[in-house]
């Protein structure tokens, strides 16, 4: 294809020359900005009706394609064409397609001219150029259009979904900061590929140049950083040698953008620092692969060879040492290297899961050995505990039994000794021996445990005694609730009050009449009582009557169950109260 620089509308009166395609201006000695592209192209062995098509695998730079003087169609790579400054920033990789009528063409020779002009001097590229039958041509621009922009465009897709899966794992687990490094990776080739397609956006066309370049570069830090924390080393001299040079060198390239300053051998200088900082991440990966299971996955070396090799295909792209329309191909590492290094970390994460569930579990094994334990030595102590009831009770059961039944026992003795021969004596003194008895027995009795039980079980026992020395005996016993911890040693003194009360008054009161009422009753403080009158109609009880060895046992009894024993004066007889607080359970509601 001839080749002419300049503006004219017609490239016959410029002096032409013989150029191979692809050409790039960047490699042209002349800082060339406009010029003319012509070929003489037959098409005889096209039949007429055919459709025809031009096709341009690449091209950087604006362009007006004409057949024999006549618009097929134009090229507009980048809409800001006056303010981008780096041809490299951006690879435009949308091809230029273009379909017309076979009747457009002569038969014979046709005359095929290309205006084109560049944005910044000496940065234009022309591919090879096509022109063939429609359905010929077609397939391979839709073929590149795949290849180069909805390829692309899916990986951005996926790997965007990679962040943000690692955003969640980084929020989840904030402690390790890998998983926030990873997602700001991923994010920023995101970036970078995004701009690599050419989008328009409302920034600057230059700020753009920008963006992507430095999105490079980036990227490839925070797969350093990644590398560090992924092999838990922190070298903080050289993470704030890497993130010092990145700053800087962004600054360096901002500067260059802005005042257009070199441009393009910014460009390669920071590149060379992106793939000498790869390969420094992957040596790291290398070197610690043969010591870590974790690194044995097969996929590892696959993605650390994809980026190497097309990482450097790149750098040869921009340092000119390959054609640029090859196009960069960094990219197309991005799917093994990405999902490689996030089944790493999702394995790290699993893995954290895993102990933590151990941990968990040999936790609550421990707790339910420590359960066991509590519960052994629970009911050890519950057995201690019952021991040592059980052997107050036997002591107080012998206390009773040598208080009581021994007393009256002795008594018999002393009398059988002295000769007694009266027999009704000897016989009061037996049944009051068997009474005693019958009340402890009685205490015993689960099923009595309370008051009313208890007074029920007395009368039985008392009436006939009472009725054969010609007593009468009253009772009014209403219904009293069950009262807490009212066990065999409470029941025991409450029948022996009762018993000594009911004792006393046959015996001394010369009484007719022997009333006993027991009740619940509430106090002006909302407190409750379990209270038992013994009342008769006897001689009555002086005020200043010094008491007796009974009276201070029914005194003392009372005090050793926390309740209060009163004797006062009635008109006629005397009034024994016993008084016993309780508690009302409360009730359960569920």
């Amino acid at each position: 294809m001839d080749f002419s620089a300049g503006e004219e509308t017609s490239a016959n009166s410029r002096a032409q020359k013989y150029q191979q395609l692809p050409d790039d201006w960047l490699h042209k000695p002349e800082a060339v900005e406009h010029g003319w592209y012509s070929a003489t192209v037959n098409i005889d062995s096209i039949q007429p009706g055919e459709r025809l098509a031009l096709y341009i695998p690449a091209i950087q730079m604006n362009a007006k394609i004409y057949l024999n003087g006549i618009l097929l169609g134009e090229a507009l790579p980048v809409s800001d064409t006056n303010n981008l400054a780096d041809p490299l920033a951006r690879e435009v990789y949308r091809p230029f397609y273009t379909a017309f009528s076979r009747q457009l063409a002569y038969n014979g020779d046709n005359r095929l001219q290309l205006q084109v002009s560049t944005f910044k001097p000496g940065s234009g590229l022309l591919g090879a150029v096509y022109i063939g039958l429609d359905k010929q041509l077609r397939p391979y621009y839709e073929r590149r259009i795949t290849a180069r922009i909805t390829t692309v465009q899916i990986i951005s897709a996926c790997i965007l979904t990679i962040a943000v899966f690692m955003t969640v794992l980084w929020w989840l687990r904030k402690q390790d900061s890998i998983y926030g490094w990873f997602a700001l990776l991923v994010y920023t080739w995101t970036l970078h590929n995004l701009l690599l397609l050419g989008y328009d956006t409302p920034l600057p066309a230059a700020f753009e140049d920008w963006l992507a370049l430095t999105s490079l570069g980036w990227l490839i830090v925070f797969m350093a950083i990644c590398t560090h924390r992924y092999l838990e080393v922190r070298p903080a001299k050289t993470e704030l040698a890497i993130l010092t040079l990145a700053i800087a060198g962004s600054i360096v390239l901002a500067i260059s953008f802005g005042w257009n300053l070199h441009p393009v051998l910014m460009h390669r200088i920071w590149s060379t620092f992106a793939l000498l900082l790869g390969g420094y991440a992957l040596t790291r990966l290398a070197l610690e692969y043969r010591h870590r299971d974790d690194l044995k996955n097969p996929f590892v070396p696959a993605g650390g060879l994809s980026i190497l090799l097309l990482g450097s295909h790149d750098w040869l792209v921009i340092t000119g040492f390959v054609p640029r329309d090859a196009g960069l191909l960094l990219h197309f590492s991005a799917p093994v290297t990405l999902i490689t290094f996030a089944t790493l970390l999702l394995e790290r994460f699993t893995g954290v899961l895993r102990e933590a569930e151990s941990l968990n579990l040999e936790l609550e094994m421990r707790v339910a050995r420590k359960h066991d334990a509590l519960e052994a030595n629970f009911i050890k102590l519950r057995e201690m505990e019952n021991r040592q009831i059980l052997a107050d009770e036997r002591e107080r059961f012998m206390k009773e039994i040598h208080d009581g039944v021994g007393g009256h026992l002795i008594s018999m003795l002393s009398m059988i000794r002295s000769g007694e021969s009266d027999s009704e004596k000897i016989t009061r003194a037996i049944e009051a021996t068997l009474s005693d008895l019958r009340i402890m027995i009685d205490s015993l009795d689960p099923n009595e445990h309370d008051i009313p039980a208890l007074l029920g079980a007395m009368r039985s026992r008392l009436e006939p005694q009472l009725a054969s020395s010609g007593m009468k005996f009253e009772w009014q016993v209403c219904e009293i609730p069950p009262i807490p911890d009212f066990g065999p040693r409470k029941a025991l003194q409450v029948m022996r009050i009762v018993q000594e009360a009911i004792t006393n008054i046959i015996n001394h009161a010369d009484a007719t009449l022997i009333h006993v009422h027991a009740r619940a009753e509430t106090t002006s403080n909302e407190s409750q009582h379990a209270v038992i009158d013994i009342i008769d109609n006897g001689k009555g009880i002086a005020q200043n009557t010094r008491r007796g060895h009974g009276l201070n046992n029914m005194t003392r009894r009372a005090r050793d169950i926390n309740a209060s024993l009163t004797i006062t004066a009635e008109s006629p007889g005397t009034r024994v109260r016993l008084s016993l607080g309780y508690t009302n359970p409360t009730p359960d509601n569920t």
